[in-house]
């Protein structure tokens, strides 16, 4: 009888090392193939064990998770898997540096050079007068944020604000306009592709009227012959706002097969991968910078 309960826990031990070696590319992911076909193991292993065998403890069966460990230690040693089972914590705690540092790169900048907080305490909290001083003689080299500041302002319960922060977006929506008619006539591609790169992710539009500028500067930008980084780096920027991930995964596998990628490409891809949980492929893009 023990013979015979000692091949039936070598059954499922060898099924789960066939398991591991059939879908060893899925181990770090929890809804795979290998998970899945693990725990139905271990479900099976428990019911026969207490049905047909008549077991009443599960000693035996704890034993095999240490002894399939074993097994796969040994192989991992030989074969030199090490590399394949790199950590995940790892990983995510160099992007999060990555995307920390980041962060703190933009507040420092902003707080310095915009008066970050300075802006946002007197559109909070300051009069009606103040505020209109305030965004009347507002000046900043990122059109961003002012962009940011002034959509804030469309908020505030004085009419004059409104009014006020209505006018100045409509002046920076109007430039973009005259920029695009005058580019449009000179037909210089790369000049058109700038300003609608810079129109889309300016904050100034949304919805439908967005979608359509987004669509022209994919239209522009694939009449180009080639793509050069910075030019595959803005329409991976268009590509993911759009949330078409298709497109976005077709083209870094182009930038990848061209080796046309640098680190402010990476950083991004890595960026697009973490948000999307794809810890498999953010693990091979950490891989691809080592060549940068």
């Amino acid at each position: 009888m023990k013979i015979k309960y000692l091949l039936f826990v070598l059954f499922f031990c060898l099924m789960d090392l066939f398991l591991f070696l059939y879908f060893q590319k899925d181990l770090l992911v929890f809804r795979s193939s290998f998970w899945i076909g693990h725990f139905v193991l271990a479900l099976l292993f428990i019911y026969l064990n207490n049905k047909l065998l008549q077991g009443k403890e599960f000693d035996i069966f704890i034993l095999i998770f240490p002894a399939v460990g074993y097994i796969l230690l040994f192989i991992s040693s030989f074969l030199n898997f090490q590399k394949h089972f790199e950590s995940e914590v790892e990983i995510n705690e160099n992007l999060n540096k990555y995307i920390l540092d980041g962060e703190k790169e933009i507040i420092v900048n902003q707080s310095i050079d915009l008066n970050l907080i300075g802006a946002y305490d007197i559109l909070s909290v300051g009069t009606p007068a103040d505020k209109k001083n305030f965004l009347i003689n507002f000046e900043t080299q990122d059109l961003n944020f002012k962009i940011e500041v002034l959509q804030k302002a469309l908020w505030d319960p004085d009419i004059e604000v409104i009014h006020y922060a209505a006018t100045e977006i409509n002046k920076i929506d109007e430039n973009f306009q005259n920029i695009i008619k005058e580019e449009n006539i000179k037909g210089n591609l790369n000049s058109l592709c700038e300003v609608y790169f810079k129109y889309c992710t300016s904050g100034l539009l949304i919805g439908e009227v967005l979608e359509f500028y987004q669509n022209k500067f994919i239209d522009f930008i694939k009449q180009k012959d080639k793509l050069n980084g910075e030019d595959s780096y803005k329409l991976l920027v268009v590509y993911n706002s759009m949330k078409k991930y298709k497109e976005c995964d077709e083209l870094i596998k182009r930038i990848y097969k061209n080796k046309s990628y640098n680190k402010k490409i990476l950083d991004f891809i890595k960026n697009y991968y973490y948000n999307l949980n794809d810890y498999k492929m953010l693990k091979e893009v950490e891989t691809w910078q080592e060549s940068v």
